[in-house]
């Protein structure tokens, strides 16, 4: 008898779920069907990175594009001159509902993809996309340094003509809130199915319990840290006091 961990059980049950439906399939079926191996991913004080994939069965000959992107926010970037031997922030612009994460995997190369001209309205982003604007282009290389924002486009690899699978890691850390996995087909010059699927990031434990009252209670998180300091100060203090 050959014993097959717990965590590899799930993912054997949805891989042999696709490959039913990789021969059965009928006419009629959704282009893309897509998943992911885990919903949701928890930060912990010994976390250390996640690996995601995202795996499914297209119905339709094509191009198949996933996106991953994290929690949208305002973000603003500053550009700093020197006036009078100092550096003061001169110029400045605010980009509303930016993703504070990316990642995008193609079952080729991003430019020998025919449908590039719908990229823009689906917020398809492939990486090192050149731009006119400077301000946005320090906001990639920033993301991209911080390994928010994927360099490289991730290979989506197929099993057979119908499975396919795309494997993603996300560094240690990664930006807790909300993502979404989504998986697109491009047939023919158009987009013919595309499926999203949410990906919950979130803290447990006592790290859990510090954020928010950070970010919640930010006057009495401050106010108890300030009392803290000045409690260890005094049992310092009289500590020394003895010796």
């Amino acid at each position: 008898m050959i014993y097959i961990p717990l965590p590899w059980r799930s993912h054997m049950r949805k891989w042999l779920l696709f490959l039913v439906m990789g021969f059965a399939m009928p006419a009629h079926a959704a282009p893309i069907i897509a998943d992911i191996s885990n919903h949701d991913i928890t930060i912990h004080t010994s976390f250390s990175g996640a690996n995601l994939m995202v795996f499914g069965a297209r119905n339709d000959p094509g191009d198949i594009v996933i996106v991953i992107r994290g929690p949208e926010r305002n973000i603003m970037v500053r550009k700093k001159e020197r006036v009078m031997g100092m550096w003061v922030n001169r110029f400045e612009e605010e980009f509303l509902g930016q993703p504070t994460f990316y990642r995008i995997a193609s079952s080729r190369a991003l430019e020998n993809v025919r449908q590039q001209r719908l990229f823009q309205p689906l917020a398809i982003l492939p990486p090192q996309e050149p731009t006119d604007n400077t301000f946005l282009t320090a906001l990639r290389k920033q993301l991209i340094e911080n390994r928010y924002y994927g360099g490289e486009v991730t290979p989506v690899e197929f099993m057979g003509s119908t499975l396919f699978k795309a494997e993603f890691t996300f560094p240690d850390n990664m930006p807790r809130g909300s993502y979404t996995a989504e998986a697109y087909l491009f047939t023919d010059g158009r987009l013919s199915g595309m499926q999203s699927t949410p990906i919950h990031v979130y803290k447990v434990g006592t790290d859990a319990a510090l954020y928010d009252a950070a970010q919640h209670h930010g006057f009495f998180y401050g106010l108890f840290s300030i009392l803290l300091a000045v409690g260890f100060g005094i049992g310092a203090n009289r500590l020394f006091k003895r010796f």
